[in-house]
């Protein structure tokens, strides 16, 4: 039995040994969304790698551990070691492969995949076509995924011959001292997947006792939080405070305000009834792309840089990383505030506000645009759902030949196809359009290539070409009698691939386009505000000058209360209130920073402003308070 404990120890190592070289790869080819710099971050980084990496190999490798250690007789039955031996091979290749897919995966979410990845996976029939690109885009992670397979088999091969001799299982004392050992070695092994001693099971959370926000995807691995989130509970009631307090530092409900200091910019004051609302969401776009936003002045978007001198500007935000979470963001005034998304959470089925439902219920014409595939995470439905009239999608469209050969229509035609259906709606309409061509794998007509800079990310000659294509929607729009009466909103989803410093901090990882333009406008107007996703809905409400009250978790950019930037990442709620950044932890103290002299948020300031991080909690807990039972109580509408 002693060369049967051999033999495990040696398959645990070498599966460790394996992740651990997963963990290494996904670092090297993500390694510019990352921010160490000193040799302690990197130490402690590789201590809570290792404890997370232990977590995941006592849950992945759970059934060949007990299989394998079980004083029985069985175990000098050959069909038993082929039964053990395929499940240790299930689990590592499980946890290679979750890995491996993260390494190319997680640069367009920049968060870990979670289990709730399979709520929406291939919705809209969008999946199957797109496995071929990965492969081909990914070579190289299939090619690492191969080798790590060989080099698992040669050394399992080397193992299982020198430690495979038949196990001589007789005798009362040989039952006694290794059931003992067993039950000695399932402790030590659920120690190891609880993470250890503490109370409660390691979690995605204390991923953050190891790294910075920006770092902690390196702390954690894929396999970690697969199974960490599996039936994971959804939103939990929450009373930090008496409702007539909750609703004196923060509601979610808004009334617009009747002084909006963007009126003096307008020839034509924006009216409800008369002036038209087109909110154009751009696929992956980061702010990094305009030299509107960078310090570099280089841009790969010369058409919305030119249209930005026109428009008023603001610096935007996301609140979230990937499209799923940003369309709510954008029409519904709704964050991204839990690990699942809401799309596809127990409460997707609440009523909601949005730029479709409140224009609906003024008379509006309203519809949403997406080129992709119908069902494509669910969009079609969620539209819908909230107060949008009608949907066109691929389906709607109708014709294959414009089709990208992965995600659905390209831009320029669908764009075009945009324009068409505008002419055919009675005014005044509200419509939003969600673009598709500037994501993986970044393809672009063959007609127009070579047309645009290829720039030094693989993401720019997509990013130019998408710029063309609304260059050519603003050319046809302008010809129509509707579009000297229409309001343009422009912001995207979420940000994408960037390379300069400012973009890749904490906070400049979610920085995109926010762009307000009308030919109603007198001039351009660049401003030093901060506008999140989720202000766009009560933002549009003030400047059209509505009456009804709205639900949503933004603020209007010219309301007069105070404004802020919140999102969530692996447990941690970060609040944005002019240049100060506090970072909430359920159980933790809070963490303060100020990021006009720590654009990295490494230097805690909490002890040194007491004051200022009492009013960052407070605002934070009321706004969880509110977003958790709200959405648990299905109160996410004004009556």
């Amino acid at each position: 039995m002693k060369v049967q404990y051999k033999l495990v120890l040696f398959r645990y190592i070498t599966a460790l040994c394996l992740l651990l070289v997963t963990q290494i790869v996904f670092y090297i080819l993500n390694s510019t969304l990352f921010n160490i710099n000193t040799l302690w971050d990197f130490l402690k980084i590789c201590l809570g790698n290792l404890r997370f990496a232990l977590s995941s190999l006592s849950f992945y490798l759970a059934p060949f551990l007990l299989f394998s250690l079980l004083p029985i007789s069985l175990q000098s039955n050959n069909i038993y070691r082929i039964v053990t031996s395929i499940f240790y091979f299930i689990g590592v290749e499980l946890m290679l492969f979750a890995n491996l897919i993260d390494c190319g995966y997680f640069r367009f979410t920049f968060k870990r995949l979670t289990f709730d990845i399979f709520n929406y996976l291939g919705v809209g029939g969008d999946f199957n076509s797109l496995i071929p690109q990965f492969i081909r885009d990914y070579w190289h992670i299939v090619l690492i995924f191969i080798g790590l397979n060989i080099v698992l088999c040669l050394l399992d091969w080397k193992y299982r011959r020198l430690y495979s001799k038949k196990v001589n299982i007789s005798g009362v004392k040989y039952y006694i001292k290794y059931t003992f050992y067993f039950i000695v070695l399932v402790f030590i092994g659920v120690i190891f997947q609880r993470g250890g001693f503490q109370l409660r099971p390691l979690s995605l959370l204390q991923a953050s006792n190891y790294a910075s926000t920006q770092n902690t995807a390196l702390v954690l691995n894929t396999p970690f939080t697969l199974y960490r989130t599996i039936g994971k509970q959804g939103l939990v009631l929450k009373k930090y405070y008496d409702e007539q307090t909750l609703l004196k530092i923060y509601s979610p409900l808004q009334t617009p305000s009747s002084n909006v200091w963007a009126d003096t910019l307008f020839n034509e004051i924006p009216q409800v009834g008369k002036t038209n609302i087109v909110v154009i969401i751009i696929e992956s776009y980061a702010a990094e792309y305009f030299s509107t936003y960078n310090k570099t002045n280089t841009s790969y978007v010369p058409f919305l840089d030119s249209l930005a001198k026109h428009s008023i500007v603001f610096n935007g935000m996301s609140n979230g990383k990937r499209s799923i979470d940003g369309i709510p963001a954008i029409v519904s005034s709704l964050p991204i505030l839990t690990e699942e998304s809401y799309i596809t959470s127990a409460y997707s089925g609440n009523k909601l506000s949005s730029i479709g439902g409140l224009f609906s219920s003024l008379g509006y014409t309203t519809a949403f645009f997406h080129g992709g595939y119908n069902g494509t995470m669910n969009f079609d439905s969620f539209t819908k759902h909230v107060g949008y009239s009608d949907y066109f999608g691929k389906n709607e469209y109708g014709n294959d030949k414009d089709y990208d050969g992965n995600w659905g229509i390209f831009d320029e035609e669908f764009l075009q196809y945009m324009v068409k259906k505008l002419n055919t709606f009675t005014e005044p309409f509200a419509t939003s359009v969600f673009t598709l061509s500037s994501h993986h794998p970044y393809t672009i007509p063959e007609k127009h290539k070579g047309r645009f800079p290829k720039g030094t990310l693989i993401v720019h000659e997509t990013v130019g070409y998408t710029d063309y294509a609304l260059r050519k929607f603003f050319e046809s729009a302008s010809k129509t009698d509707w579009y000297k009466n229409t309001l343009f909103v422009i912001t995207a989803d979420h940000s994408a691939m960037t390379e300069t410093r400012e973009f890749q901090t904490e906070l400049g990882l979610y920085k995109i386009p926010i762009i307000i333009y009308s030919p109603m406008l007198k001039h351009g107007v660049m401003t030093n505000q901060t506008m999140q996703q989720i202000d766009i809905l009560p933002t549009l409400a003030d400047m059209l000058h509505t009456e009804q009250t709205i639900f949503g978790f933004g603020r209007s950019v010219f309301s007069t209360e105070p404004h802020y930037y919140i999102y969530y990442s692996n447990g941690e709620y970060i609040l944005m209130i002019g240049d100060y950044v506090s970072k909430y932890r359920e159980g933790y103290a809070t963490e303060l920073f100020n990021t006009k002299i720590d654009i990295d948020l490494r230097n805690n300031i909490a002890d040194k402003d007491v004051t200022r991080v009492q009013m960052h909690e407070r605002l934070t807990r009321a706004i969880i308070q509110q977003y958790n039972n709200r959405l648990i109580n299905n109160q996410t509408i004004a009556q």
